[in-house]
C-alpha cells in the first residue's frame, strides 16, 4: 500500500509504502537497502537532483517500533533540508513533529490489522 501526505506545516511531500519490497522497484532515485525491514530516504529528480519527496518504507504493517524509528529519521531529514536546527535546543519541536508523523502513519498502517 502507498500513502501520500503533504505536511501542512513545512509543505513537503512524504510517501509511506507499507508491505512487500517489490513495491519500491518502480521508484527511481533511492538506494537499494538490503537486509532492512524499513528505511527512510529522499527520492530525487534524475534531471537536477532536487528532492521530489521523502519516502518511508515499512515491510510489516504491524511494525510500530520500526515505524517510530523511521519517523525520527524522517524528521531529521526534513529539518536538514529546510534548514531547521536538529539539536537539543529544538527537542520539543522535534518531539511534536515526530508525533505528527507517528500519528499520521499509524492511522494508515493500523487500519487493516486484525485485532
Amino acid at each position: 500500500m502507498k500513502y501520500k501526505f503533504i505536511c501542512p506545516l513545512i509543505r513537503c511531500d512524504v510517501q509511506l509504502v507499507v508491505g512487500d519490497r517489490n513495491q519500491l522497484k518502480n521508484i527511481g532515485g533511492i538506494e537499494e537497502k538490503d537486509n532492512f525491514d524499513c528505511f527512510c530516504s529522499e527520492v530525487c529528480s534524475k534531471t537536477d537532483g532536487t528532492i521530489r519527496y521523502f519516502l518511508v518504507w515499512i515491510q510489516n504493517r504491524q511494525d510500530y517500533h520500526g515505524m517510530v524509528h523511521e519517523t525520527l529519521h524522517l524528521v531529521k531529514r526534513i529539518f536538514e533540508v529546510t534548514n531547521i536546527p536538529f539539536n537539543k535546543e529544538n527537542d520539543e519541536i522535534i518531539a511534536y513533529y515526530q508525533n505528527y508523523w507517528v500519528r499520521a502513519f499509524w492511522h494508515k498502517m493500523s487500519k487493516k490489522i486484525k485485532r
